[in-house]
């Protein structure tokens, strides 16, 4: 399954997200937003962060 990460609509890296939130809270989000969507594929995974929302979505 792949990852993609958009902060403020714009793509982005998982390396950039992680050096602005840190390894730990990274893995926690993704954790959470893989339980969503794997009960629901529908549902947009979006995270508010310091410097705007961070969407992560899988393909």
């Amino acid at each position: 399954m792949k990852t993609k990460f958009n902060l403020n609509g714009k793509k982005t890296t998982r390396k950039a997200i992680q050096e602005q939130l840190g390894a730990d809270r990274l893995a926690t989000m993704l954790k959470e937003a893989k339980e969503t969507f794997m009960a629901d594929p529908l549902i947009q995974n979006d995270f508010f962060i310091g410097s705007g929302m961070l969407t992560i979505a899988f393909e």
